[in-house]
């Protein structure tokens, strides 16, 4: 009589080791799919970023187009002081929208800060020209054409074509130190052409202001 085999069927030794190098192999592709999936996550995060970030910086450079735009379309009225003031309203208004756009965006926060120095300063300054053209609104056309000089000295904010390299504090600072240049050089011909003592004090401010802010900003860079 036989006897039964009552011993369970086991896997042979090198079945077993076949399938834990499968399991190990399965698991491993897995890892490496995952891994891949989320370097391509983060790099499509990154270059959404990065255009976001161009955005914005287009922005800040369609705000300086927009400026001198309405700078160059303004019609001037002869006097000096009427037209460094309703020039210069303008040309602090364009630094106030580059500079809202540094603060939203910016990630220096000292540059965030000389941004948030420079809204708060030249609102307070339009805020008292335009005090002054209340005041002044009958002022009389000077004799010259002592105003086309101011037309004049805005060639240096627009001769530099600058290209957006999508960091925001370095096109910010990259914008506005010429901005800056080009409101020292329109208050030089108030001081020297314009009559009003108020207005030529003010542009005198503009000059020290801003040219404390242009070596912070060169100093940064």
């Amino acid at each position: 009589m036989k006897k039964l085999n009552l011993r369970k069927p086991g896997l042979h030794p090198l079945s077993a080791v076949f399938i834990v190098f499968l399991t190990m192999l399965i698991l491993s592709s897995c890892k490496k799919e995952g891994d891949m999936m989320d370097s391509s996550m983060k790099d499509r995060q990154m270059k959404d970023s990065m255009k976001k970030g161009m955005d914005k910086n287009n922005m800040m450079d369609k705000n300086m187009s927009m400026m001198m735009n309405k700078m160059k379309e303004m019609k001037m009225s002869g006097n000096v002081d009427v037209d460094f003031v309703n020039m210069m309203m303008i040309h602090h208004q364009g630094a106030i929208d580059m500079a809202t756009s540094e603060i939203s965006s910016g990630k220096n926060d000292s540059i965030k800060s000389l941004a948030r120095s420079i809204v708060k300063d030249q609102e307070n300054e339009i805020a008292a020209m335009r005090k002054w053209l209340e005041k002044n609104k009958d002022y009389k056309s000077s004799a010259g054409d002592n105003s086309m000089k101011l037309m004049e000295s805005m060639k240096s904010m627009s001769e530099d074509d600058m290209k957006m390299s999508g960091d925001t504090d370095k096109d910010f600072v990259m914008m506005m130190i010429p901005h800056h240049e080009g409101a020292i050089e329109m208050s030089e011909v108030e001081i020297k052409y314009g009559s009003d003592p108020e207005i030529k004090k003010m542009a005198q401010g503009i000059i020290d202001k801003q040219k404390a802010e242009i070596k912070i900003m060169e100093e940064w860079d």
